[in-house]
């Protein structure tokens, strides 16, 4: 019982040290994978126990050889499956980071995407990382704003610093593509009309500046359903 309670800890720690890792950084905790994965194989191997892995792998030849037949079965469901995964999440990308936006619960994050930061998740930054994100940033009005959206909802109480002009949101934008408009709203870029605007009546009750939203995002959720309806 005891050795049960304690292989129970251990997972629950590697689980939680895991989670941990991937909200600081996706890429490192692969790697950290990746590299236990390796150590563990070659202590098999000087171990003489390298032939549990075959023993593993002819118990999972069956069941994957189930899984093969059942695969053109499912392969219709995929694209319903991937649109409805990425329906969830709203993504507004620029220069240095691309912002994310869960639709169901309202938690936005973000990856960084340039910089000596780059893959890491911008709620694993510190609080000296991020002021040093911002620096980079200011090269890229839209990279700032991005970021300073995020500050402002998921630090409540976060203002920009007084008279720094480089916050500001009012600055110049490419045209928005189409594509990049429905990536915002979460619908295909030939949506019909009523689903357009319910995806963004949605997305704008939930980020609407008195919601802990912002100009900028209210500004970029109404550009996407504007591109999208004249399409159509």
């Amino acid at each position: 019982m005891l050795r049960v309670l304690l292989l129970l800890l251990l997972l629950a720690g590697i689980f939680f040290g895991l989670r941990q890792l991937y909200r600081k950084s996706p890429r490192r905790m692969w790697q950290w994978l990746a590299a236990a994965a390796g150590i563990g194989l070659i202590l098999l191997a000087l171990s003489g126990r390298a032939h549990w892995l075959a023993a593993v792998a002819g118990a999972a030849l069956p069941v994957l050889g189930k899984l093969a037949l059942l695969l053109p079965r499912l392969l219709p469901f995929l694209p319903f499956a991937a649109r409805l995964f990425a329906g969830r999440r709203a993504r507004l990308r620029a220069a240095w980071l691309e912002l994310t936006l869960d639709r169901r619960t309202g938690a936005v994050d973000g990856v960084v995407l340039r910089g000596a930061l780059a893959g890491r998740r911008l709620s694993g930054l510190g609080e000296d990382e991020l002021q040093a994100l911002r620096r980079d940033c200011r090269g890229d009005p839209q990279s700032l704003a991005l970021l300073a959206a995020y500050l402002q909802r998921a630090r409540p109480g976060w203002r920009p610093p007084g008279g720094d002009a480089g916050e500001a949101d009012d600055f110049d934008e490419p045209a928005m593509s189409a594509a990049t408009a429905a990536r915002i709203l979460g619908v295909r870029p030939d949506a019909p009309p009523e689903k357009i605007r319910a995806a963004h009546r949605a997305l704008a009750q939930k980020l609407h500046p008195d919601r802990g939203g912002n100009d900028y995002l209210a500004r970029k959720i109404n550009q996407a359903r504007d591109v999208l309806l004249r399409e159509r």
